[in-house]
């Protein structure tokens, strides 16, 4: 937001030094990009937190500086005389997303002098809109933008002769269409509001008018509308059309909803001082349910000087909330209970107070001492924990990938992830309007974005929280990843990823973080293949899941080739004993290939447990290197192919300790299994 020095001195009562100007406002939180002349003046460009809508004006920047200075601003009266009531009438059905709605006439307008050509408005009305980068379109126009500088009201203005009957305003119909000031025709959804007559949209409500009953040089009669549309209502709807107005930038962050009585006196009178005309009695429609609600807060004078490791003085916080507008409403020995202003939406608890009290103090003005630590405790073990599992991922080819904890609630119903979505009241877009309760949503959702930049080969990973609802909402850390793997063979890529390898990365991936007494059962996971998935357990509890995503889930997304999922409760991974550091052996291992010939049916995993368990104390590793069906082998049966490494820390083992170890394994895999060894 650019403003004029001067406009701020005005609203002060005070010259100012520029430079103290300048550092001020960065003390103040309110961070200064460029200071730069412009005429007789300096132009000052404020780059404003999306939580400080409050100072999206010059007398909300003008408030800082005076509460800082402990000074109070200059008071503005309008005097504004009313002839009649206003014959235009006004129906709210939106009442939750617009709980106030204020509007008047004013006739007899002259837009235009002798010449033909638009009045101009006085100079410095003009060089202040154009030092903020506002254009100048015409002169009631003008002066509404010139309100909405000054005090943070967005307005509109109406022609009314080319109104048709009573004004609504109501949700849009879908895909009814409205013809902007801009000549963009858009088509709406049912969650944009709209302001209506009789014949259809005369406003995008809070962003932009329509250009059927726009202003122009002849008009003579118009209405002012001063509103409080609810910031979740306007949020991201302008961005959702490639639309971006100064009035939804405010709206969107939130407008003191008290101000639009004084909006409408002011622009009032500037109106009728340089254009002349009559004015009505002002009408507002209020739906007091719906309103913002000031914030009654109790702060905690120990809890304060704790935080900031100072020793302010009951007094001390009492002026400097006085300062901010804020009212005391009590004040007992050791806090206050107060009443927050109705334009600082941003204040709620009473860290939000500690930290405005902070800002006025100065920064530079706290000591410099050692702050106590919160009684919550982080654990550095974990973290370096999960640090060495993401070297272990991306040595092993993953790359990480950070996705939003906000989701679509569209794909998770579709997905099915939860029933107990949590949706998120005041979304930053429309389509992250949800807390994930899983991580697989956004890695589908990076699935599908390299896929349709033609990359057939994605191995990923994320750690992060997911949420959940019971009758209290929880959050837990997770880690999961995805493998597509659809790579033509080459000379030197022999094998795809398959089931086989998944389930040897995340058995490593547990003895990695070195859980013990790992078990793994058939899933019932609606995301993963009935048949090709499995559940991971630690002594009995429940811990991952893996498997080839559900063929249901592929078609739900519209993606017609397979790929493969993990995830784990990463709390779970690491609530394990320490890690045992042994010698390596300094005798040779021996190898074994085995070749079973199974009945398709035949749980592979549960063959891989025998085999293991006969196998005896000194096996280090067996792995699954061949899957086979066809060929020699009847159809209802299939080969599995094992390799077996044997390695003792005592001596070298002799052929006859394998052999007996083999001759185990044969016989238990046939009497459980009826597992015959392939020649």
């Amino acid at each position: 937001m650019k403003i004029l020095k001067s406009h701020l001195e005005e609203k002060l009562g005070k010259k100012k030094n520029i430079d103290v100007l300048g550092d001020q406002l960065t003390m103040l939180g309110l961070e200064v990009d460029s200071i730069a002349k412009f005429q007789n003046d300096y132009c000052i460009d404020i780059d404003l937190t999306p939580n400080r809508g409050d100072c999206f004006s010059v007398l909300g920047v003008a408030r800082e500086i005076a509460a800082s200075d402990q000074i109070a601003l200059k008071k503005e009266k309008f005097s504004l005389k009313t002839q009649s009531n206003s014959k235009t009438k006004v129906l709210v059905q939106a009442k939750e997303a617009c709980p106030k709605y204020s509007y008047l006439e004013i006739s007899n307008l002259s837009l235009t002098n002798s010449k033909g050509k638009a009045k101009e408005l006085p100079k410095q009305i003009n060089s202040r809109l154009e030092s903020a980068g506002i254009n100048l379109i015409n002169p009631v126009v003008d002066i509404l933008n010139y309100v909405m500088l000054d005090i943070g009201q967005p307005m509109h203005a109406f022609d009314k002769n080319r109104i048709s009957g009573d004004i609504k305003v109501r949700f849009a119909k879908n895909s009814e269409k409205i013809k902007l000031l801009d000549d963009q025709k858009i088509s709406l959804s049912k969650d944009c509001l709209l302001i209506t007559d009789a014949k259809g949209p005369i406003a995008f409500a809070g962003i932009m008018g329509s250009k059927d009953s726009s202003v122009e040089l002849d008009t003579s009669v118009v209405v002012l509308e001063s509103a409080f549309f609810a910031p979740k209502f306007i949020r991201g709807k302008a961005r959702k059309f490639g639309i971006q107005t100064d009035a939804s930038q405010r709206f969107e962050r939130g407008v003191d909803f008290k101000l639009q009585l004084k909006a409408l006196e002011m622009a009032s009178s500037l109106i009728i001082k340089y254009l002349g005309g009559s004015c009505t009695k002002v009408k507002e429609i209020i739906s007091n349910n719906y309103l913002p609600k000031q914030k009654k807060i109790n702060l905690s004078i120990n809890f304060l000087n704790e935080k900031l490791g100072t020793q302010l003085s009951i007094n001390k916080v009492k002026q400097v909330l006085k300062n901010l507008d804020i009212q005391i409403l009590a004040v007992k020995p050791d806090s206050i209970k107060l009443l927050t202003p109705s334009h600082r939406f941003d204040l709620e608890i009473q860290e939000d107070l500690v930290e405005e009290i902070a800002r006025l103090v100065g920064y530079d003005k706290l000591p410099t001492r050692e702050l106590k630590s919160s009684q919550q405790k982080f654990s550095k073990t974990d973290y370096s924990k999960v640090l060495e599992l993401k070297k272990f991922l991306t040595n092993n080819n993953f790359q990480e990938v950070i996705n939003y904890s906000f989701v679509d609630d569209d794909l998770q119903n579709k997905l099915e992830l939860s029933k107990n979505i949590i949706k998120i009241q005041n979304p930053i877009t429309e389509n992250l309007n949800s807390m994930r309760t899983s991580l697989f949503s956004g890695l589908i959702t990076n699935l599908i974005s390299n896929a349709k930049r033609g990359n057939d080969y994605l191995k990923i990973f994320e750690e992060g929280k997911v949420f959940s609802r019971s009758n209290t909402i929880k959050e837990s850390n997770h880690l999961a990843g995805l493998i597509f793997d659809q790579e033509k063979k080459s000379w030197n890529r022999s094998n795809s990823f398959d089931f086989y390898s998944l389930k040897e990365l995340v058995l490593n991936i547990a003895k990695f973080s070195n859980v013990e007494d790992v078990s793994l059962e058939k899933s019932d996971s609606n995301l993963l293949h009935p048949k090709i998935s499995a559940d991971i357990f630690k002594a009995n509890k429940k811990i991952g899941r893996f498997g080839k995503v559900h063929p249901l889930i592929l078609k739900k997304i519209n993606f017609k080739k397979a790929f493969f999922y993990f995830e784990f409760e990463t709390n779970e991974l690491f609530n394990s004993k320490k890690l045992k550091l042994v010698e390596p052996s300094k005798f040779p291992s021996t190898q074994r290939d085995l070749a079973f010939i199974v009945s398709e049916h035949t749980d592979y995993i549960k063959l891989f447990e025998e085999i293991s368990k006969c196998a005896g104390k000194d096996l280090i590793d067996i792995k699954l290197f061949d899957l086979f069906k066809g060929g020699e082998l009847q159809k209802n049966q299939k080969s599995l192919a094992f390799r077996l490494t044997w390695q003792s820390n005592k001596g070298t083992l002799e052929d006859n300790y394998i052999d007996s170890a083999v001759d185990k394994i044969i016989k238990s895999s046939k009497t459980k299994f009826g597992a015959k060894l392939r020649s």
